[in-house]
């Protein structure tokens, strides 16, 4: 099964098998099922964990098609669920272990975390001189895994959203300067380019109503760029812009920024947590 977890809902749906994914052949799957946080415990831990064991109960397998003997999910998490940063350096000769310990201190240092508390994951950057990181609290990490094993469901694969995207849009900005941002109903988040290498990265939470308007956006957004100036020497208005996820009038950008672009991409027409889903699968 695939799942997307997002702040308000998780949504679950059948995953096409991976020969079928392999031979890109479309598959006919039933329709995902939606499974809401309650308000109470939405943008809670406790919340999701909650609403993740009704969803490894379901059946999302085609009508007619025989349950496998060993069930298993891919899942993809809302980036409110994880802290994110770049670092700049020369990562080439270090080990994976020395990476993760660089990781760990920058978070503790930027937030303050222990590193007990928190699951980390990274990717180096092809080159070497840049690494994306991210950091999940280990009771959220731990307690998804659990209810896993309860429900004798293995989770294949634990995900989240930001770091996917980067590697599907890494080369979208081409040569120069880019900020790639991207529109949730939770976050706006914001990623420095330079000649197709991440620079630094900045998240600013978004409260009901900031993502569908365009001037509070494009505000935002050249807040973003002067926290990070300090980690480029270009300048604001040399940069573009390249919007992703809810969709964002580019005109409120202009004058702050080079030009602004929104590349081909889904449809929006569903949920935060069913695009995620989709993605999962």
């Amino acid at each position: 099964m695939a799942i997307g977890v997002g702040t308000r809902e998780l949504v679950v749906g059948a995953a096409p098998p991976r020969w079928m994914r392999l031979r890109r052949k479309p598959a006919e799957l039933p329709e995902p099922a939606s499974i809401a946080i309650p308000d109470e415990q939405c943008f809670t831990e406790a919340g999701v964990l909650d609403a993740l064991k009704l969803a490894l109960a379901t059946d999302p397998a085609p009508a007619g098609q025989k349950e496998p003997s060993k069930r298993g999910a891919r899942i993809v998490l809302d980036d409110f669920w994880a802290s994110h940063a770049i670092l700049r350096g020369d990562f080439r000769t270090l080990r994976a272990r020395e990476i993760e310990e660089v990781v760990l201190a920058h978070f503790a240092d930027l937030y303050g975390i222990e590193a007990d508390s928190v699951q980390v994951r990274f990717s180096v950057q092809r080159g070497g001189h840049a690494v994306f990181a991210s950091a999940m609290s280990r009771t959220l990490h731990d307690g998804i895994h659990q209810a896993g094993a309860t429900a004798r469901v293995d989770i294949q694969c634990l995900k989240l959203c930001l770091p996917e995207m980067l590697n599907r849009v890494e080369d979208a900005a081409g040569a120069g300067q880019a900020m790639l941002l991207f529109v949730a109903d939770t976050l706006l988040q914001a990623v420095l380019v330079e000649e197709n290498c991440w620079v630094a990265y900045d998240a600013q939470r978004l409260f009901p109503g900031d993502a569908s308007d365009a001037a509070r956006i494009a505000a935002r957004a050249e807040q973003a760029f002067e926290r990070l100036a300090n980690r480029t020497s270009g300048k604001r208005e040399a940069y573009r812009v390249y919007l992703y996820g809810s969709e964002i009038d580019p005109a409120p950008f202009e004058g702050r920024f080079l030009t602004t672009l929104r590349p081909a991409q889904p449809a929006l027409d569903t949920s935060v947590a069913h695009r995620l889903m989709e993605s999962a699968r």
